[in-house]
């Protein structure tokens, strides 16, 4: 649906006020002993109370970077390659992709979304037992992606006596209990909810920078929550099955008067503004471990909707709105079989059930992120409800062979189908990956991927059906270096190839009525550098710079652009010290080119409202904003309260307060004729931010 482009307005608004490594295929063991020395491996593994019920190295650095709040998935913006699109509030846009174009998933299966609408993750920060971005020329165990895959593995249940954590802090609050339930299985239980409506009274018409009333209401302030919930029985040493199932809701309205800008710029909007997403999932996990052999297979159930409306008021009652609603049945199976030490196979199969229903009355807007506003270019009014049918499916085959000492391949090669589109694939995936020494490796990746497209595109009456799915073609070349003391570096080039991305047609073409082409390619390019230092000596962090450039053409005018997520430097450094047993303290410092942005040019009459006025816009994408910097630092005091262990957790984000420019519009309140040129920029950062956060185990 249009909900990305009708809500753009409703959600710049909100958020300005309301937020003032190698292939990841998973590998059998090595072991060729006995097997009675295999299945005490597996014990020492898999049980409940061993590694996968404690959180990896890497995913404790993600939880304590400053920042966060303590939010492990937030810290992926300090990764190398990854940038938010649109401002500090965007959406992950890695290597030069778009956000749209990443798959995220939660273990083993498909999520609704991972991010809520106001900056936080979906995740309570003890439930997180490693993350894993795969950047580009990843496997062939991962379909309906063309940019990244987020992949999110919660962590099993500890066998302990239960135990109950409280978190409180100035942004949200929950409650984690975990605990055995019988000798061989164990639960937890997580549920959070915001603290953003202590924030805003009801009824209350807000204030702008300048202290004048901003002509918007807060009917109900921002809010969201989220749970989720694991048990897991190890059935014996070969076989465990786990039950999960997680949730999130978000929610917010507001209402525009006469005075709000948007209203000043879209009159069809003034009124009561609304907007609600959640998504609920459950799923069903069986692990069976052989000698040489790993099979899991599972099957998921996702409901995931969304509703926005906009315009509502006692003359128009029911105003203009989208509603959405996916109901998606999961199933998959991976295989993973070891001939020898040097030698197995990794076999892939799912297939998607998912149906989707679309409801709206909105106008029309013939749209993609390569034009420069999509905000204000309406077209007329349509409703329809529509029913359709997105199933896919794919299966997946690596074969991953150390033939010597130094060389090891990884061949694989995907099958997948679009039950809407009717296009099937056959997708290619490759690495190589050549061992200089024992600390140091040379890797070539290789890899093509596709996606359907966007809902919007290809909808009927709003779209185009017959559009072809998205293809991208990912080319990686990396090198990876050990040294001593828990140092190590890599370096890694890549070049990504998207093509039958989709074009928004206008009068002008002679198929116009089709609404949309594939006439748009793309390419992104860069390189990604990392300096990481592992804990030792009371100290860990890293440094990580990358360079890149993302750029989009369209083919029937032969015209590139740059992309509205291209960031050609970004810098990011974090630094944690162990100062005593009982405090830690830490920084993290991000520094990135300022984001491109489509230059206004003039003022022109608002062809649909008498009166109100709407900027005209240059070459897209062809300016940028200054230099986009901010320090965030922590600390953390572990001790006591009421003689039950407790957490103190220190952080100021922004400390010297920098405001990082990353949009612009007219000002439309003063704004009152074509003569009006004038400008106000909008910041996509707060301003320092101090917090305070305890959680207390009992």
């Amino acid at each position: 649906m249009k909900t990305q482009l009708v809500l753009t307005p409703l959600a710049l608004l909100l958020s300005s006020l309301f937020a003032s490594p190698l292939l990841g295929q998973e590998v059998a063991s090595a072991d060729t002993a006995s097997d009675k020395a295999k299945t005490d491996r597996i014990e020492v593994i898999y049980k409940r109370s061993n590694v996968m019920s404690e959180i990896t190295e890497n995913a404790e650095k993600l939880i304590a970077m400053p920042g966060t709040n303590g939010d492990p998935l937030q810290a992926v913006f300090a990764l190398p390659g990854v940038v938010a699109a649109g401002g500090a509030m965007g959406s992950p846009a890695v290597r030069g992709s778009s956000p749209k174009d990443n798959l995220f998933e939660i273990d083993f299966m498909p999520a609704g979304y991972i991010f809520h609408s106001f900056g936080q993750s979906i995740f309570n920060r003890h439930l997180v037992q490693d993350f894993q971005l795969y950047s580009a020329g990843y496997g062939t165990s991962y379909s309906a992606a063309t940019g990244a895959v987020f992949d999110v593995s919660l962590r099993n249940p500890k066998n302990q006596d239960i135990q109950t954590t409280i978190d409180l802090s100035l942004f949200n609050s929950g409650i984690f209990v975990e605990g055995q339930v019988s000798e061989n299985s164990a639960f937890y239980f997580s549920a959070r909810k915001s603290m953003l409506p202590l924030f805003f009274s009801k009824g209350k018409e807000l204030e702008d920078d300048e202290g004048e009333l901003s002509g918007v209401t807060v009917n109900d302030p921002p809010d969201d929550n989220d749970y989720q919930g694991k048990w897991v029985w190890d059935i014996n040493n070969n076989n465990v099955l786990s039950l999960s199932f997680t949730g999130a809701q978000d929610s917010a309205a507001i209402n525009l008067n006469e005075r709000a800008d948007i209203s000043l710029k879209i009159p069809e909007y003034q009124g009561d503004a609304e907007f609600i997403q959640k998504f609920n999932s459950q799923s069903i996990i069986w692990d069976h471990y052989a000698k040489g052999l790993h099979i899991k297979s599972g099957i998921g159930f996702l409901n995931d909707s969304e509703r926005l409306e906009l315009g509502k008021s006692p003359a128009n009652p029911t105003g203009l709105y989208i509603d959405t609603d996916k109901k998606q049945i999961s199933y998959k199976s991976r295989l993973n079989y070891q001939f020898n030490q040097a030698h197995h196979v990794v076999i892939d199969a799912a297939y998607y059930d998912v149906t989707a229903e679309y409801a709206y009355d909105i106008f029309q807007q013939i749209c993609t992120d390569i034009d420069p506003d999509c905000d204000s270019n309406l077209g007329d009014r349509v409703s329809d409800v529509n029913t359709i049918d997105i199933s896919n499916q794919f299966v997946g085959l690596t074969d991953i062979w150390t033939f010597s000492e130094h060389w090891q391949t990884e061949l694989g090669a995907q099958w997948q189908h679009n039950n809407y589109s009717k296009e099937t694939f056959v997708l290619p995936r490759f690495a190589l990956n050549y061992l200089l020494s024992d600390t140091s490796t040379i890797s070539v990746k290789y890899g093509k991927y596709n996606r359907l497209q966007d809902i919007d595109y290809i909808l009927p009456t709003l779209g185009n059906p017959a559009l072809k799915s998205q293809t991208a073609t990912h080319t990686t070349l990396g090198f990876e270096q050990h040294l001593a003391n828990e140092w190590s570096w890599s370096i890694e080039t890549y070049y990504k190839k998207m093509t039958d991305l989709p074009l928004g047609l206008d009068d002008a073409d002679v198929d116009a009525d089709l609404l949309y082409s594939n006439d748009v390619g793309g390419k992104a390019y860069g390189v990604d550098l990392l300096i990481n230092k592992n804990r030792s000596d009371k100290w860990y962090g890293w440094l990580s710079l990358s360079y890149a450039k993302s750029e989009r053409t369209n083919l029937r005018e032969d015209i590139t652009i740059d992309y509205y997520a291209d960031t050609p430097l970004v810098v990011n450094m974090v630094l944690n010290y162990q100062l005593s047993d009982k405090w830690n303290l830490g920084f993290n410092f991000t520094a990135r080119s300022g984001q491109p942005y489509s230059p206004i040019i003039g003022v022109k009459e608002n062809p649909k409202a008498d009166g109100y006025f709407l900027p005209i816009y240059g070459q897209p994408y062809s300016e940028r904003f200054d230099l986009a910097h901010r320090l965030d630092v922590r600390a953390e005091y572990q001790s006591t309260l009421w003689g039950l262990d407790a957490t103190w957790v220190f952080e100021v984000m922004n400390i010297y307060g920098q405001d990082n420019t990353s949009y612009i519009d007219l000002d439309y309140a003063k704004v009152h004729s074509t003569d009006d040129l004038i400008i106000i920029e909008e910041n996509d950062d707060f301003a320092m931010r101090p917090s305070v956060g305890l959680s207390i185990t009992f």
